[in-house]
């Protein structure tokens, strides 16, 4: 199968014995897949697949992942956009997967389409039996692995940064992720899934939110604001206000001529077009002032974009209440260790805002401690790699004769055991 993409293949895969696993964080943003052990993944690409065809031949040609923007001008990309194979952090498209899977394995420098590796692969946390089936459908009759082990992004992350003393056996880990945030607990280092919550927001949202005002604002640059360039923007100049009331109220002092939009004037796309006239060098300025903490501000206020959902900070509070045993001196461990970890959680004044939410809705005096993860964005591969080397790593495996004898009840009562 033709790929294009900028991403070197590697060339030592042969040097790796059969018994060292391949570990994948199978993101719905970005796909990670490196070898057990090692502190970085070898491969990481945008989770993303897109089969224009060529302007010229007709032919159709696979993309995966980042590509360079000069070969498109050769494809026709108008009626094959960039495809996921998540719904909500769920993925559910397993055609798409395989495309994924096969330029990862590729990548990583596998000749031919079977894999002799044990494979540990992430997945959001309770994800439903359906999909988990269908993955190991996958890889063991597409790529034969021998054994595969499932765990939860979030928890590796977690429990890489207690193992560095960043947090700690009870706490919380809040994840607020692609297009999805979870919250949840731990105690005595294992996860409790009964306390776990999850709301459909994450950084998909506040990207698309940008994107949105940017081009109502600036009508002219429409066609600019691309998903890529508006991604940059945010990583860049967006941050988290401390109140979103008195950082709206601010910009008002500094500017009293500045009205925010309602959020029914931002959900329009009517818009009136200006009449024609000459261009200025203001025309070709962009600034950004409102839009840099009203657009991540949905993280705690989902409503700004029409989703009636809890904010982050409410959602630890409400996984707290779920605990089935109700414990103070325990619900006062968990907020003396809370971890953020994931993409969307570095934002400039996101932990601030965070904790200050979370001593809203606690009692008075209760102890809260709110950190960020050594690195929100590859944790989660660096925990499931260390715990891949262990030597009780197989213990956690399913094989490929458990799944042909066993089948989905196996999988149905599988559970990823964390303390090594």
């Amino acid at each position: 199968m033709p790929f294009i993409s900028q991403i070197q293949r590697q060339s030592d895969y042969a040097y790796f014995p059969s018994e060292t696993p391949i570990v994948i964080d199978n993101g719905a943003s970005y796909f990670r897949i490196g070898w057990a052990g090692e502190n970085d993944p070898r491969v990481i690409f945008r989770n993303i697949v897109q089969r224009p065809r060529h302007k010229a031949t007709g032919e159709t040609v696979t993309i995966v992942g980042d590509h360079d923007p000069a070969l498109l001008r050769y494809f026709d990309c108008t009626r094959s956009g960039p495809r996921s194979a998540f719904d909500n952090n769920v993925v559910y498209q397993f055609e798409i997967m395989e495309y994924i899977l096969d330029f990862g394995f590729d990548r990583l420098g596998a000749n031919g389409s079977q894999i002799d590796h044990p494979v540990l692969i992430t997945e959001c946390v309770c994800n439903p039996v359906h999909s988990r089936s269908k993955m190991s459908e996958l890889l063991f009759e597409t790529y034969g692995v021998p054994s595969v082990a499932f765990g939860v992004d979030a928890a590796f992350s977690y429990k890489y940064n207690q193992r560095h003393g960043i947090c700690y056996e009870d706490g919380l880990a809040i994840c607020p992720g692609f297009n999805t945030t979870h919250v949840i607990p731990f105690i005595a280092g294992e996860p409790v899934y009964k306390g776990c919550t999850r709301t459909n927001i994450g950084g998909y949202h506040v990207t698309d939110y940008l994107k949105q005002l940017l081009s109502l604002k600036y009508p002219h640059h429409m066609a600019r604001f691309t998903w890529e360039k508006v991604e940059d923007l945010k990583m860049e100049h967006c941050y988290i206000a401390p109140t979103y009331a008195s950082e709206t109220r601010l910009f008002q002092e500094i500017d009293p001529t500045f009205v925010p939009k309602s959020e029914a004037e931002a959900s329009q796309q009517g818009s009136e077009v200006p009449k024609s006239r000459p261009l200025t060098q203001e025309d070709f300025k962009i600034v950004l002032g409102i839009e840099r903490f009203r657009c991540p501000e949905v993280l705690f206020n989902p409503n700004l974009v029409g989703i009636g959902q809890a904010g982050v900070d409410e959602m630890a509070g409400v996984s707290i209440r779920r605990l089935p045993e109700k414990d103070e001196e325990l619900e006062k461990r968990l907020t003396s260790s809370i971890l953020m970890t994931g993409g969307s959680c570095l934002y400039p004044g996101m932990c601030e805002r965070l904790e200050a939410g979370i001593r809203m809705i606690r009692p008075c005096g209760t102890p809260i401690k709110v950190v960020r993860a050594l690195d929100p964005i590859l944790d989660a591969w660096r925990g499931a790699s260390a715990y891949a080397a262990a030597v009780q790593s197989p213990q956690q495996t399913f094989t490929r004769m458990d799944y042909f004898e066993k089948g989905e009840d196996w999988i149905r009562g599988y559970k990823f055991r964390y303390n090594l």
